[in-house]
């Protein structure tokens, strides 16, 4: 291969990720920003398989493939995404990618998910103020909770429940 079909197929390739990439990121946005990928397996198997395989053969395109192999990956990527999107909406499916609290004095809502495009999805369903929290985040709290004792208190007695959690102005404690 000469230099000049070389740098071509450089440059064919350049192109092929600079408009894949983000696309395949886009076809995927739906879907997850709703659904687990566990939770197409148990409603479609078969296309659960097929999606990884294709995520899969996306991904070794995008590192070892040619410009061909990330335009052909890349599209049947993004067509798998859309039926994973249609046969989730065509099962009733309620999102499970994320959990949603909320506190009854405050009315505050929390929402806890592993990925950033659900928290557009609780934004929508349950307005700007809802807070969106990774579970590591929420990890990082209940470290700080040892000042009220949340984590000793849950450990002792694993069915217990939060109800209020109120400072006493007379020691500045928290019970």
């Amino acid at each position: 291969m000469s230099d000049l079909s070389n740098l071509s197929a450089l440059k064919a390739e350049d192109a092929a990720l600079r408009h894949w990439l983000p696309a395949t990121t886009a076809a995927a946005a739906p879907f997850e920003r709703r659904w687990q990928t566990a939770t197409l397996k148990r409603v479609n198997e078969n296309l659960h398989d097929r999606l990884r395989t294709q995520r899969n053969l996306f991904d070794q395109a995008v590192v070892t493939g040619t410009a061909e192999d990330i335009e052909r990956h890349g599209a049947a990527l993004c067509r798998g995404w859309a039926l994973a999107v249609a046969a989730m909406a065509a099962a009733g499916r309620e999102d499970d990618a994320y959990l949603v609290g909320q506190d009854p004095a405050s009315g505050l809502i929390v929402a806890i998910g592993e990925n950033k495009a659900s928290a557009a999805r609780v934004r929508e369903l349950h307005g700007n103020d809802a807070v969106w929290v990774t579970p590591d985040e929420v990890a990082s709290i209940w470290a700080q909770a040892e000042l009220i004792r949340l984590k000793e208190i849950k450990q002792r007695f694993p069915g217990a429940t939060i109800e209020a959690i109120r400072q006493t102005r007379q020691h500045g404690s928290t019970v």
